[in-house]
């Protein structure tokens, strides 16, 4: 007699999703320049248009998905401008395209359009992934952009950063957070030259330059620079120095704790002394990779009769480098199935060291196996530790201690 059939199913980690606006056309930018002497605009988007690009970065913490541009997949793609579907705007017929090919710049749109010095538009692009994992759709939403000119009877100011406009922040590639590990564990002895030998281009601690120009010509004074969490449309939360990721802002640069972001867009605003212009501002996000990656136990000895406890370790590699200290970046479950326990708990980390005798291992050769195995995922962001009163966990020193 057959019996009734039970169906399962992997269990995927659910996808994390981040949509962020690029320029893909620097010299063509969202910021036009008219000069009404001669009636020409600069740059002249009929004859060198502007192309935005909403990348769509996704990823999955078990490491399931492995297209981590994800914009090839996307369905139902609009775009808007002031909140309305540009395909139903008459003004706009053939001063646009819609990239609609199967590669990585799809949904990406080229704007032929010049704008008026009394005109701006806001423009922001909608689309649907669908997660052939787990059988569901995904909404997307870009950030805004803004579309606008200045007359150039003025010096029209701009801003710049010495970064890229998409900031992607990798753990595993992140030398200074494993320094940081080693010490705190133990493991080496903190030195000035061995840190500063870790804060490379990859470390979570990250200084983005900012220049302000008048014309071509870089400032040195007169303004401030203030910078702002983008929320949505038209909503943003100004951030000061010391408060959430944000370690300084200067006139000259920001400085990040990405350890401490998934996923965020932010705003650079230069405000200018004695100035009742516009104040010139700066788009730019912060991403979280999740990279693919593989942990397994390493001790395949076998149990002797009298052993009490057993010893493991965990090798991890990834992108095809072993992964040094994997605890630091990874969240390791130690597990154990016998004949009569299945999925039996026993600690978390890099090496376990549990009883035998809790794993209901038996002592007949159909029942004195065991199956010893990890459950993995990547630790989340790191989040500050406080209080039930939601004060903050310092050192001595006063710095707030985070975890993940």
């Amino acid at each position: 007699m057959r019996s009734n059939k039970k169906r399962i199913r992997v269990d995927y980690a659910p996808l994390n999703v981040a949509v962020s606006m690029e320029c893909l056309t620097p010299l063509s930018p969202a910021l036009q320049v008219y000069n009404s002497a001669i009636d020409e605009y600069e740059p002249d988007r009929s004859l060198t248009p502007s192309q935005f690009w909403p990348m769509i970065m996704a990823n999955a913490n078990d490491g399931s998905w492995h297209n981590q541009y994800a914009n090839s997949i996307l369905t139902q793609m609009k775009w808007y401008v002031d909140g309305v579907d540009i395909t139903t705007l008459q003004d706009w017929t053939n001063l646009y395209e819609i990239d609609n090919t199967a590669g990585n710049y799809r949904g990406a749109i080229t704007i032929k359009r010049n704008v008026l010095p009394t005109q701006t538009f806001s423009l922001h692009f909608e689309g649907v992934l669908t997660d052939p994992r787990l059988g569901t759709q995904i909404t997307v939403k870009s950030d805004e952009i803004i579309l606008s000119t200045e007359d150039s009877s003025e010096d029209a100011y701009s801003l710049s950063i010495g970064d890229d406009q998409i900031i992607q922040y990798n753990p595993f590639k992140d030398k200074l957070h494993l320094y940081n590990y080693k010490v705190a564990h133990g493991l080496i002895t903190a030195t000035s030259a061995a840190e500063a030998a870790a804060t490379d281009e990859n470390a979570y601690l990250r200084q983005i330059p900012v220049t302000l120009f008048k014309g071509d010509v870089a400032m040195q004074s007169g303004y401030t620079i203030k910078l702002f969490r983008v929320n949505g449309p038209n909503s943003f939360t100004e951030l000061s120095a010391g408060s959430d990721e944000v370690v300084a802002i200067t006139p000259t640069a920001i400085t990040l704790d990405l350890r401490l972001v998934t996923k965020s867009d932010y705003l650079i605003k230069a405000i200018i002394t004695d100035s009742e212009r516009i104040a010139p501002q700066l788009q730019f996000s912060v991403n979280r990779v999740y990279q693919e990656y593989d942990c397994r136990p390493t001790n395949g000895t076998g149990i002797n009769p009298g052993d009490i406890q057993r010893f493991d370790t965990v090798m991890c590699d990834s992108d095809g480098n072993v992964v040094e200290c994997p605890a630091n970046i990874i969240k390791i479950i130690w597990k154990t199935d016998s004949a009569t326990i299945t999925g039996q708990v026993h600690n978390e980390g890099q090496s376990t060291l549990f009883t035998i005798a809790k794993t209901g291992i038996g002592n007949r050769y159909d029942d004195d196996w065991l199956d010893i195995f990890v459950e993995t995922e990547i630790k989340p962001m790191h989040k500050y530790a406080v209080d039930e009163n939601g004060d903050f966990f310092t050192d001595e020193n006063g710095n707030k201690f985070i975890f993940n």
